[in-house]
């Protein structure tokens, strides 16, 4: 890991508001993956929503390189890790979007993709608060390029 992603991945852990102790679980799932993709990592997701509460909940991790899309499920409490390839396979994507205008979130704006591959695997990943803005760019950088191939 260079130490510039590695500086990013922080600031983005931060921007979320993770607690440390997850910080570290994210390096150390970065670290198995890194070993296991035959490409560089190039992008990092935390799937999260808020409870009714308002509190926020950390589930999925996904990594993205050019060619490969990563998830590791309930990165909290399992060590549960796929990888698949998303390079000209992405069939279907549908975004769900509430408070949020594709530019700038906010503190109600939730998203969601959808997205589906040739290969009969559906996925769902969301966003809450300021993450919506990164969801977004991940989409715009991985999914749709993939969808129109």
């Amino acid at each position: 890991m260079t130490k510039e992603f590695k500086l990013e991945i922080g600031a983005y852990l931060e921007a979320i508001d993770m607690p440390e102790i997850f910080r570290k679980r994210v390096f150390m799932i970065y670290e198995f993956y890194h070993k296991i993709c035959p490409e560089e990592i190039k992008s990092v997701f935390v799937t999260d929503y808020l409870n009714e509460d308002g509190t926020r909940q950390y589930e999925n991790l996904w990594f993205f390189s050019e060619k490969c899309i990563m998830e590791a499920k309930q990165f909290i409490t399992k060590d549960d890790f796929d990888i698949m390839q998303i390079k000209k396979i992405t069939s279907y994507m549908e975004i769900q979007k509430e408070n949020y205008d594709f530019n700038k979130a906010t503190e109600k704006s939730k998203i969601s993709l959808f997205f589906g591959l040739k290969i009969a695997i559906q996925c769902q990943i969301k966003a809450s608060k300021e993450n919506c803005d990164y969801l977004k760019e991940i989409i715009l950088k991985y999914f749709i390029p993939n969808l129109m191939k």
